[in-house]
Parts: C-alpha cells; sequence; structure tokens
C-alpha cells in the first residue's frame, strides 16, 4: 500500500481541493480554519510566499486524499510545550495531518501515510517529529501511535485558534531518510 502513495508540495492544481476539504464539517471540528490560516495557504500557494508552514499533498495512486503540513520547531522560534523534546541531534518538525478527502476516511491510510510521509521526508537532519491532537479526537490519537508517535504528555493551549483546548504531546524518530523534496 505504501508504494502507492506520494506526496507533492501544495500548489495551484490543488488550491481548491484543500479550501473544499477546510471547509467541510468533518474538518472543522479539529482543524484550524481561521482567516488567518486560510490567508497564509493563499499567500502560500497564490503568491509563493513563505510561511511558517510547508504544505504536502498526499496522493494514493494519483487521487489527492491528505494534506501534511511541516513546521521546523527550532530553538528560538519553538512552541514552548515542545522545548526539553527538540532534538539535540538533528532537526525536529511538527506536523499537521489530515485526510480530507471523503472518500478515504476509514480505509486504514492514516497511519501507513504519515509513516511513509516522515520515513521519506528528505531533510537528512530530520530526526525528531511532533504532533498533538486534541485529547477529543482518539481516532486521531491512535492513528498517531499507528504511525510510531509516542505520548510525551499533554498541554492546554494558552493562545490562538485552539486557546483552551487539551491536546497529547506526541513524538517519534526517524527510521530512515529518502525522497519527499522539501525544497
Amino acid at each position: 500500500m505504501e508504494d502507492k502513495i506520494t506526496f507533492v508540495k501544495l500548489n495551484k492544481d490543488y488550491y481548491d481541493i484543500l479550501k473544499e476539504w477546510w471547509h467541510s464539517e468533518r474538518v472543522k471540528q479539529f482543524w484550524d480554519n481561521s482567516s488567518e490560516m486560510e490567508e497564509d495557504v493563499d499567500s502560500y500557494v497564490l503568491k509563493g510566499q513563505k510561511s511558517f508552514y510547508d504544505y504536502y499533498i498526499g496522493l494514493y495512486e494519483g487521487v489527492p486524499y491528505a494534506l501534511v503540513m511541516t513546521s521546523e520547531q527550532k530553538k528560538d522560534d519553538y512552541y514552548e510545550y515542545y522545548e526539553k523534546y527538540l532534538s539535540n541531534t538533528g532537526k525536529t518538525y511538527a506536523i499537521d495531518f489530515m485526510i480530507g478527502n471523503p472518500d478515504f476516511v476509514g480505509k486504514h491510510l492514516s497511519s501507513i501515510t504519515l509513516k511513509t510521509f516522515i520515513e521519506d521526508y528528505s531533510d537528512p537532519e530530520a530526526d525528531r517529529f511532533i504532533i498533538d491532537p486534541e485529547f477529543d479526537n482518539e481516532v486521531a490519537h491512535r492513528c498517531y501511535m499507528g504511525a510510531g508517535f509516542a505520548d510525551v504528555g499533554e498541554y492546554v493551549v494558552k493562545d490562538g485558534f485552539f486557546k483552551g483546548k487539551r491536546l497529547h504531546l506526541m513524538i517519534r524518530g526517524r527510521e530512515k531518510q529518502n525522497s519527499i523534496n522539501t525544497k
């Protein structure tokens, strides 16, 4: 199944599809769909501007079905909750993830998609990944456990879109480095 999954950087070809996913009721439950986030995606795709995030579309046999967002967590620019989990030997990336295409929900692709993404991520210095699902999203928590993430703690968000939400803090190391182009 992993050999049927590929990733491309978000571009204009997938822009309308992502917007459709983002505004679905299923995704709105757990996803930051604020105007600031939407403006960030618009600038990234339509204007080619640098973002705090890099956006990747997951394709299954060429059909778009998932979104993976990454943001490098640097010592001087990290979420305070991540501080003690930053890698000392390489780079740490935070990940946000969703199965956006409703035709792929319940197909048992989430864990496999995240494993494939992490194992193939091309930054050779990336050796730690962090993800933080809401406590109310047990499906995501199980998915991330299945992708090799381990619970290391929890926190309550102090500000922003998720203010007041309780989140799991999960980390995962990287098993191999391969081919997803981060440029």
